[in-house]
């Protein structure tokens, strides 16, 4: 139905805006509304500036302009005024389905609406370009593009799953950008999902197998908690496999990191994200990189999922092996995450 299909190698909290739209039942109404929950649509805003509210419960993250946590048909009312059309079911048609064709950025393509079945309410949102692009180059072309885009709604986020990806955490919502490779073609595809923090968060109680769904994020005053979990895993992982001072830069830069001076013992980077920071330190004999060390404020738990995700076993939840792979998280004493990796 959707693009997603599950990475072989992606964090796991990067991974729900694509799962939300593996199930037919996330973009369908099976049955009619019966529960109540005092949600006045009228009062929903969108992205309206948080520093501007005493409190953001009416405040929603937003796809168009149209803020999420509406009713469905009210949120499909204002896509069709913008030039949206309802895509026509192929065979018989059961129930509502919330799929339409329209122009994202420049280009045509498919929108389909995460509705709760209970009250509802769009959850979330999926964009997935229509042109399947020949080759990598291509696809990251329009990457590029649409990434330039979603920062002018959105704000600055973070790459994700080893550069296949860049997501966006505010304090509304999330958004993803992913593109992915044909599984048995040289064909790739493009798309990016976006919820909003507090409808997710009522969805989430809805969702019968949460185990591959990300948990919410703590709401407080109508904001969810600032990001403060990117894709170090992923980072450690490509400067593993590029461990020459020049590859290792590279990679780097391909992460938005800022390089500091190399020295003949250490090659530097370092990115920062509002709050969030990351420091990386690359120890290397001549060109060659021999150890990785990422500090991060970032969450433990989270990293250590990611760590399974990206195939790590670990005995203590310490040390972690993949092949030839080692890894170690710790903290420091300001209580960041060190992950190291040799």
């Amino acid at each position: 139905m959707m693009l997603a299909v599950a990475w072989a190698c992606q964090p796991a909290d990067a991974q729900f805006l694509k799962k939300l739209f593996k199930k037919k039942a996330k973009t369908e109404k099976k049955a009619a509304v019966t529960k109540t929950d005092g949600i006045d649509d009228d009062a929903q805003t969108a992205m309206v500036d948080i520093a501007t509210l005493a409190d953001n419960t009416n405040n929603r993250n937003a796809f168009m302009g149209i803020p999420l946590g509406i009713k469905g048909d009210r949120f499909e009312k204002q896509l069709l005024e913008k030039g949206f059309t309802v895509r026509k079911a192929e065979g018989k048609q059961t129930a509502k389905s919330y799929i339409y064709d329209g122009e994202v950025y420049g280009a045509r393509a498919t929108v389909s609406l995460a509705v709760s079945d209970q009250t509802d309410r769009v959850y979330a949102v999926d964009v997935t370009d229509e042109t399947i692009y020949n080759s990598e180059k291509d696809v990251k072309t329009r990457f590029q593009i649409v990434k330039g885009e979603l920062q002018k709604v959105y704000g600055s986020g973070y790459v994700d799953n080893q550069g296949e990806a860049y997501t966006i955490q505010t304090r509304l919502g999330t958004v993803n950008l992913h593109y992915e490779r044909g599984s048995l073609t040289n064909s790739y595809s493009l798309g990016f999902a976006l919820d909003d923090a507090k409808a997710y968060q009522m969805a989430y109680s809805e969702m019968e197998d949460k185990e591959y769904e990300a948990a919410p994020r703590k709401i407080e005053t109508g904001l969810a908690a600032a990001c403060n979990h990117t894709d170090i895993v992923g980072l450690a992982v490509c400067l593993y496999q590029n461990r020459t001072v020049k590859g290792s830069q590279t990679v780097l830069r391909s992460y938005d990191y800022t390089l500091g001076k190399a020295t003949p013992k250490v090659v530097l980077g370092t990115f920062k994200m509002a709050d969030y920071q990351t420091f990386v330190s690359l120890a290397r004999r001549k060109q060659a990189i021999t150890s990785i060390s990422i500090t991060a404020t970032d969450d433990m738990e989270a990293v250590c999922k990611d760590l399974k995700t990206y195939g790590f076993t670990s005995d203590d939840q310490k040390t972690w092996r993949q092949g030839k792979m080692t890894a170690v998280v710790t903290t420091d004493k300001q209580g960041g995450v060190v992950l190291t990796l040799r």
